[in-house]
């Protein structure tokens, strides 16, 4: 079996691109709200209904994707960590024995 070799460097900067795209997306998901909320007042009431039905979906489903793109940041992160403690704490500290040199 092959080994495993994770760079945890890397997944972490992965995981905080993550988690900063996730801030973008809660950030996008406010911009949204105020842009459609003047729809609202400047259109007749069944337009400004619709529009604040519009709305409220499209910041719903950013949220909702905002939460998950954090969320795989986050685990990336501790994932990271995983690696970290368990090289310390489980693989030899040389060469491993019948492996490369």
């Amino acid at each position: 079996m092959g080994e495993i070799r994770v760079d945890p460097g890397t997944l972490r900067a992965a995981g905080g691109t993550a988690q900063a795209a996730g801030a973008d997306l809660r950030g996008l998901a406010g911009e949204v709200a105020a842009a459609l909320s003047a729809v609202d007042g400047a259109a007749p009431p069944e337009s400004g209904g619709a529009a604040v039905m519009f709305s409220n979906a499209v910041q719903t489903g950013t949220l909702a994707v905002s939460d998950g793109v954090v969320a795989l940041g986050s685990n990336a992160d501790t994932a990271a960590n995983v690696y970290e403690q368990t090289d310390r704490q489980a693989m030899p500290d040389g060469p491993v024995p019948g492996g490369p040199q």
